[in-house]
C-alpha cells in the first residue's frame, strides 16, 4: 500500500488510525490548556447591590474536608473591592465575603475542571451594605 498519490490522505481516514489520532490531539489539547492555566489562582470582587466596589472587606476561602466545609484561607479586598488568592492547589471550595460592617455575602461553591485551575469568581454581592 503506497501513501504517495490520490489516496495519499486515505489512511487518515481509516477509523483505526483516524479514532487514536483525534483523541491525541484533544488530550494533547488539554494537557497544554492545564498546563498554562494551573497557577492556582482564584480571584473576584467585592460589590453592593448597586455594584459598587467594598473595600477593606474579609473575603474567607473554605475548604471542604471530610463532614463539611472549613475556613482554609482569609484576604482582604483592596480600595476597588478586588481580592485574590494565590497557588491555591484545590479544585472544590467555597468563597464568602464579610464588609466592613459585618453583612456578608451568599456562600459561592467554586468546582473546579482540575486541581490549581486559575478561575475569576463572579462578584460576590453583600446584601445591605451602607
Amino acid at each position: 500500500m503506497s501513501l504517495s498519490g490520490s489516496n495519499g490522505w486515505l489512511i487518515l481516514r481509516h477509523r483505526f488510525v483516524a479514532v487514536p489520532l483525534a483523541l491525541a490531539i484533544v488530550t494533547g489539547a488539554w494537557n497544554a490548556y492545564v498546563a498554562i492555566n494551573d497557577g492556582g489562582i482564584i480571584a473576584g470582587t467585592v460589590q453592593d447591590p448597586a455594584g459598587r466596589p467594598i473595600a477593606g472587606a474579609d473575603v474567607l476561602f473554605f475548604e471542604r474536608s471530610m463532614l463539611n466545609y472549613v475556613e482554609e484561607r482569609r484576604t482582604r479586598t483592596d480600595a476597588a473591592g478586588a481580592w485574590r488568592f494565590d497557588g491555591m492547589a484545590v479544585h472544590v471550595g467555597q468563597v464568602e465575603a464579610i464588609a466592613p460592617n459585618g453583612q456578608k455575602s451568599e456562600r459561592r461553591q467554586l468546582r473546579l475542571w482540575f486541581k490549581a485551575q486559575n478561575t475569576e469568581v463572579t462578584p460576590l454581592i453583600v446584601r445591605e451594605y451602607r
